[in-house]
């Protein structure tokens, strides 16, 4: 457990917990040492973050030129040494899988902007990207910690015209190759698909733009060819998934390639699905419009809803449910837009399930739910869905009978008195019957031969129609 109390002059400002004992494991001040400039203030430079690595192994600080990587539990520097990263303007730990550092350094003289990829504990350097006329970097990692996506903005030699390119890293195949995707426009959004090798990115010729495009990527090319021509880059089986059709066979290769492109949309954030296919297009802030665009990217369905004023967008683990909110920010007593405060909830599907709001609202979060299948059992489960679709289906069906049996209890138990009543004056005229043919003279109204069967037809038009036939 990390706590801070942003107290500059404090040399034990962060304190690291074990939540199991309860006990002090270290402290930190705010800064690094020689971190702020002579003179600077805080909102000027705000204090370095620490990260986490995604087993809680490592927790990191960016210092001036370097890393500071510490060991839990112990908490001291990992081999007694921070990591050299001359020129460091931000890290990230990679979300999954091995322990890896991305950074990215900017120009200085004319040593050229370059983006690193290191691994823990062995500090090896995977992968060096150096760049030129860079402006600034942006990283984001895909879920699974397969791909890093790094959007660089750069500038001509005038520095007046600003353009954009990605630079794409394939963390699974030997070597980490990068791939360069050009963009003319300028991007102001990158999203990648959880789980997936897809990503989304919002660009337009204008950055202030009302109207944008929203084009979708795969790092994985669907290829039809012969069975000669198998996998892709590496020979990596994950990188290169065969399905014979007939006498081809259509495979993937690790290459990007553009999707589609929506034009024309009215968005500024996208919210992809934990489960992947299903993204949000949203247009968020006091400004905009609340639009909301629900687009499955397989089947290329568009369902557009609304949210006036909402200002987040939260997904349930699962990638079932969507939550939509207006919030208001915590410090401050009085919030502009209090009477739109509140959440809507929405299926995958664009469908709206549940609405609620509040005088005052400041945060949604949803539980959290681990995920128990690795990416091999899921794809099992997938192949074997019919199976079992048939097993669910019959425990669906079972269900569905209990909780009917269960709500029609009362009218079963109704209907049931009703029958014992029936048959019970049923019993009763039986007995009566000799009683009733001599007060009728010996005549048995209950024997049929006594009656006269006679059959009427009658017919009737219900309508003519007339042909003239040449």
């Amino acid at each position: 457990l990390l706590t801070c109390n942003n107290k500059r002059d404090d040399p034990n400002s962060i304190k690291i917990f074990s939540v199991q004992t309860g006990k002090l494991l270290r402290a930190f001040p705010l800064y690094p040492k020689d971190f702020l400039p002579e003179g600077a203030t805080m909102d000027q430079v705000p204090p370095p973050a620490f990260q986490w690595s995604h087993d809680d192994q490592y927790l990191a600080r960016m210092g001036k030129d370097l890393i500071s990587i510490y060991e839990t539990p112990t908490m001291k520097l990992l081999d007694k040494r921070s990591l050299i990263a001359d020129g460091i303007h931000e890290f990230q730990f990679s979300p999954a899988r091995a322990n890896v550092i991305a950074y990215w350094a900017p120009e200085h003289g004319n040593a050229p902007a370059h983006v690193d990829l290191i691994e823990l504990p062995s500090r090896k350097k995977l992968r060096q990207k150096n760049l030129f006329n860079v402006t600034r970097c942006s990283m984001a990692w895909q879920n699974d910690g397969e791909y890093l996506g790094v959007k660089v903005t750069r500038h001509t030699k005038s520095k007046k015209t600003l353009y954009n390119n990605l630079e794409l890293f394939r963390l699974t195949d030997p070597g980490v190759p990068v791939e360069m995707v050009d963009i003319k426009d300028a991007v102001m959004h990158f999203a990648w698909e959880p789980s997936g090798s897809r990503f989304a990115i919002i660009h337009a010729e204008n950055p202030n733009a009302s109207k944008v495009d929203v084009s979708f990527y795969d790092m994985m090319k669907k290829v039809e060819g012969d069975s000669k021509k198998k996998g892709g880059k590496g020979g990596n089986n994950k990188d290169a998934l065969s399905k014979t059709v007939g006498k081809a066979e259509a495979h993937e290769v690790a290459e990007c390639n553009k999707v589609e492109t929506l034009s024309g949309k009215q968005c500024n954030s996208l919210f992809w699905s934990p489960a992947g296919s299903n993204i949000i297009l949203a247009s968020l802030g006091e400004s905009a419009s609340g639009t909301l665009e629900f687009y499955d990217a397989d089947h290329k369905s568009l369902v557009v809803k609304e949210h006036y004023r909402a200002n987040n967008v939260l997904w349930d683990p699962s990638g079932r449910t969507v939550a939509t909110i207006v919030s208001q920010p915590m410090g401050g007593n009085h919030f502009k837009f209090s009477m739109d405060n509140g959440y809507v909830l929405w299926s995958f599907q664009g469908k709206q399930l549940h609405q609620e709001s509040f005088e005052n609202f400041y945060q949604l979060a949803w539980r959290p739910r681990e995920r128990l299948l690795t990416k091999a059992e899921r794809a099992n489960v997938l192949r074997n869905i019919k199976k079992y679709e048939r097993r669910f289906d019959a425990a669906d069906k079972e269900r569905k009978r209990a909780e009917h049996l269960e709500k029609t209890t009362e009218k079963r138990a109704l209907r049931s008195r009703f029958r014992e009543r029936l048959a019970t004056l049923r019993q009763f005229r039986a007995q009566q019957k000799s009683a009733r043919i001599d007060l009728l003279g010996g005549y048995d109204s209950d024997d049929e031969s006594n009656y006269v069967t006679k059959e009427h037809q009658v017919e009737k038009i219900l309508g003519t129609k007339e042909e003239v036939v040449y």
